[in-house]
């Protein structure tokens, strides 16, 4: 399967991320978190590292979720990223995934903590100075947890991403741990 990801440079993904906590900031002050039966749509950019490889990088997510309980939702997620190495190699990386969380919401209160997980499909396409391209995809899994304040949602995340050995020589995974910010729009108020 061929893809591309298009990342914008630094300068771009810094001025992206001042805007979308700018909206998440604006938006929290209008509306607060879910309730039963309602659809949310969110998006998040955050900070990878991936220790294997030792590197950072940027990412963008979007998610849709329904609220099938006060405290409990269910969504599908796409992510996407690009790892990359002394600027001559990389991995893009694009993520699908049915997600869960679980809110530890109190009566009364406008914000909340929650656990949640995700199980899907990544693919991914590998370049290198001087090398063939190579594409390839695996199912890949996280767990993250967090904590809304209204509509404005931060949270810490493990993916679990593996690559095939046929293309990993060095016997290295992208697996990487995510700091992320967003906001949410609907999704009604707590209940």
């Amino acid at each position: 399967m061929i893809f591309s990801v298009n990342i914008l440079n630094s300068s771009g993904n810094m001025k992206n991320l001042i805007f979308i906590i700018c909206i998440s900031i604006i938006c929290s002050n209008f509306s607060f978190a879910q309730e039963a039966g309602k659809l949310r749509a969110g998006l998040e950019t955050g900070y990878l590292y991936s220790r294997s490889q030792d590197i950072g990088a940027l990412l963008g997510a979007a998610e849709l979720k329904y609220n099938f309980q006060n405290s409990m939702n269910v969504g599908l997620k796409v992510e996407a990223s690009e790892h990359t190495g002394c600027g001559c190699h990389g991995t893009r990386i694009v993520l699908l995934s049915a997600t869960y969380d679980y809110y530890f919401h109190s009566a009364g209160k406008k914000s909340s903590p929650f656990i949640g997980a995700g199980l899907g499909y990544h693919f991914a396409e590998k370049y290198g100075e001087g090398e063939q391209t190579k594409h390839y995809n695996n199912p890949t899994c996280f767990i993250r947890a967090g904590y809304e304040i209204r509509k404005f949602r931060i949270s810490l995340a493990y993916n679990l991403l593996r690559i095939p050995k046929d293309i990993n020589p060095y016997n290295y995974n992208n697996d990487y741990i995510a700091l992320n910010i967003g906001f949410y729009l609907g999704g009604g108020k707590w209940k």
